[in-house]
């Protein structure tokens, strides 16, 4: 499963995109927003983005949010590199997508999935084997 949050509505369309992209590849995906926002494909709203990603996280379901990047750091607390879900955030304009954690583990090839579906710019961070 791979919960995906958007906190502001300037991101719903976004959202949209990236849950519609993961279905059409074949991965189960929830849309989690914010109550306060109209978000009509959400599958979950919640009062706490903050909180719900912590839930989340900690169910090891991998997480896509189009949030602020400090929100999701704050909120995901990892423990375990090899046993952590991925993390993966798209800033809130659609500009660019960043694997926040476990790249190698599947957030780099998601995070470029991601960007190639809604025309993004993927940041990848992660050491790589070649340089």
């Amino acid at each position: 499963m791979i919960a995906i949050f958007v906190l502001a509505q300037k991101s719903v369309a976004i959202a949209d995109k990236v849950k519609s992209t993961l279905l059409d590849q074949g991965f189960d995906s929830e849309l989690i927003c914010m109550d306060t926002i109209s978000c009509i494909n959400a599958d979950v709203t919640v009062k706490s983005v903050y909180s719900a990603i912590r839930e989340r996280f900690r169910a090891k379901k991998n997480i896509v949010a189009i949030i602020p990047m400090g929100i999701l750091v704050r909120a995901i607390e990892p423990t375990k590199k090899t046993e952590d879900p991925w993390v993966v955030c798209i800033e809130e304009n659609g500009r660019y997508v960043i694997p926040v954690l476990n790249g190698h583990r599947g957030a780099n090839e998601f995070a470029t999935l991601i960007s190639d579906a809604i025309s993004a710019q993927v940041v990848i961070t992660t050491f790589h084997d070649d340089e």
